[in-house]
């Protein structure tokens, strides 16, 4: 059984920072992994990163993955399993694409394969924005997430950040919504969440809660300060 793990979301939301954390969990260290990154997409893994993490790279070859999805598709999955014998594969589709004609041409792969993480980013500051110019697309990618990383939370207030996430809720009620920036969490943390496919998840968010919490005394002086978590954020989180 093949593990399959896709992160999806539009160009800049995010992806690369996500993915590279991902990598640095102790679950990836432990199994060969090969990314799938289609051309067209937000290819920024470099090379040495690869090379240390042990990863091997495969893209699709034939423009985008929903352009030509169950044959090139079907094929490219199959070589990569025949060829690496992987225990999971992640897969970054491009940035304009509908995550469920992603999950369908999994599904039609003649390999045993497991659907394990579906993953959308989403940038913070443009999800009104995005439903109402992309709205088919964008809305599709959140829907059928089981997971909705919001990215660039460091760029936006409290108040902005509450109502991306109202609209990300409404589109998908039950899907588990990390607004924490990616670069503050444990890595093997980030994969238990991204896993989970219902919610129950009130452990780990009280626990990652608590220590945003223990990093907010450390830094924070003023007792009247209302800034929350998402005050101290780093301005040079990778895109």
């Amino acid at each position: 059984m093949v593990k399959i793990d896709v992160v999806s979301g539009f160009l800049g939301a995010g992806k690369t920072t996500l993915i590279k954390k991902m990598f640095e969990s102790s679950v990836y260290k432990n199994e060969k992994v090969v990314l799938i990154e289609n051309e067209f997409g937000e290819i920024g893994i470099d090379g040495s990163f690869l090379k240390d993490s042990g990863i091997e790279i495969k893209e699709i070859n034939s423009g985008c993955i929903c352009c030509s999805l169950v044959g090139d598709f079907s094929s490219s999955m199959k070589e990569v399993i025949d060829r690496f014998s992987p225990s999971r594969i992640v897969i970054e589709p491009s940035g304009v694409g509908k995550l469920s004609d992603i999950v369908g041409a999994i599904e039609k792969v003649d390999a045993d394969l497991e659907i394990n993480i579906l993953a959308t980013v989403v940038d913070g500051g443009k999800v009104k924005m995005y439903m109402k110019n992309f709205g088919e697309f964008f809305v599709n990618q959140v829907e059928n997430a089981h997971a909705i990383v919001v990215g660039k939370v460091d760029k936006i207030n409290e108040a902005k950040l509450n109502e991306s996430v109202e609209l990300i809720r409404q589109v998908n009620p039950k899907g588990n919504i990390i607004t924490t920036n990616i670069t503050a969490l444990d890595a093997d943390d980030l994969i238990k969440f991204l896993e989970k496919k219902d919610s129950l998840k009130d452990e780990l968010i009280e626990k990652i809660h608590h220590e945003h919490l223990e990093h907010e005394d450390d830094e924070c002086d003023d007792p009247n300060c209302s800034c929350h978590h998402h005050h101290h954020h780093d301005d040079n989180e990778e895109e």
